[in-house]
């Protein structure tokens, strides 16, 4: 037991160094995006200086138009300089503040272990699991944070072909039944049409499915329900996915697909949420060539739509 509370000592403090490197590399790379695009904003510059220096002896009349329309060029630049410098900013502390509730719920149980050498056994192995618990969460917002990265920065490939998206909603269903009867909601599957196979990756719009169906059940009312509905419409099978949970306030609507968005923060972090699932969700459809789209009703539900190409 000792053993085990000096590996989880050692393990807490790999998580810290592995934060802190997380945040560096973050700042490394904004820092080299930024400086990357100032020096072809200053090549840009010189350029047009150059081919102005042929124009205004051509045409001095136009001089004054030619700065104005290059100081405004420049001035639209500059500021999405800005905002890009804001953007990093943001996502830094939100990274760290996402990380540090898990770190610091580790740290805790684990300093608790530590400090009382007299604690008993049953006590010690609610800490640790509590503990392993946090270090399993933790795990999942890294994992989130690299899947959404690689998105963003076009690195990830999609496997591309025919499967009967049915079979998968099926699937996925099966994996959520846990989760939903622990608060007595239905799992429900509602397939129209006949032929169900799609054109995508398989195993990414496993994860949007299952996002959404965790989503949806997590904020589900007791004695619930989840609704995964197949239609085909010409060339396209639409997806939905529909509840009659808590539903989300209208005003905050257009921003639940944002990372780290919350519509109410504690109740995300509270249950375990990372606030990047339905950000990674729409990542995954659009790099479908799709769009993921929303219609939610305070108290009464929401439901979540997309849809995919029909395989030939």
């Amino acid at each position: 037991m000792v053993f085990l509370i000096l590996l989880n000592s050692d393990l807490l403090l790999l998580v810290l160094l592995f934060m802190v490197m997380v945040t560096a590399v973050v700042s490394l790379l904004w820092f080299l995006r930024e400086r990357k695009l100032l020096r072809s904003l200053q090549a840009l510059i010189a350029e047009e200086k150059m081919e102005n220096l042929e124009s205004k002896h051509s045409n001095p009349k136009d001089m004054k138009e030619a700065l104005r329309s290059l100081f405004e060029t420049r001035k639209d630049e500059l500021l999405q300089l800005q905002r890009l410098e804001n953007y990093r900013r943001d996502y830094i502390g939100n990274v760290a503040h996402e990380l540090k509730t898990p770190i610091f719920s580790i740290q805790g149980y684990i300093d608790s272990v530590l400090d009382d050498p007299e604690m008993d056994e049953e006590t010690r192995d609610k800490f640790l699991k509590r503990a392993n618990k946090n270090a399993s969460r933790l795990g999942q917002i890294v994992s989130d944070l690299d899947t959404i990265t690689k998105y963003e920065s076009g690195f990830l490939v999609l496997n591309i072909q025919a499967f009967d998206i049915l079979a998968l909603v099926n699937e996925v269903g099966e994996s959520l039944e846990l989760q939903a009867q622990e608060k007595h909601i239905s799992i429900q599957v509602h397939a129209q049409g006949e032929g169900k196979m799609v054109m995508g990756d398989r195993e990414r719009l496993a994860q949007v499915l299952t996002n959404l169906g965790f989503n949806s059940i997590r904020y589900g009312v007791e004695g619930g329900n989840t609704r995964f509905r197949l239609s085909n419409i010409g060339e396209r099978m639409m997806i939905e996915i529909a509840d009659n949970g808590i539903g989300i306030p209208t005003e905050y609507q257009n921003r639940v697909f944002e990372r780290f968005f919350r519509v109410e923060k504690h109740r995300n972090r509270a249950t375990g949420g990372s606030g990047l699932g339905l950000s990674i969700c729409k990542h995954i459809v659009e790099a479908h060539g799709e769009t993921i789209d929303l219609i939610s009703t305070e108290g009464a539900g929401s439901v979540f739509t997309f849809s995919l190409k029909t395989a030939d």
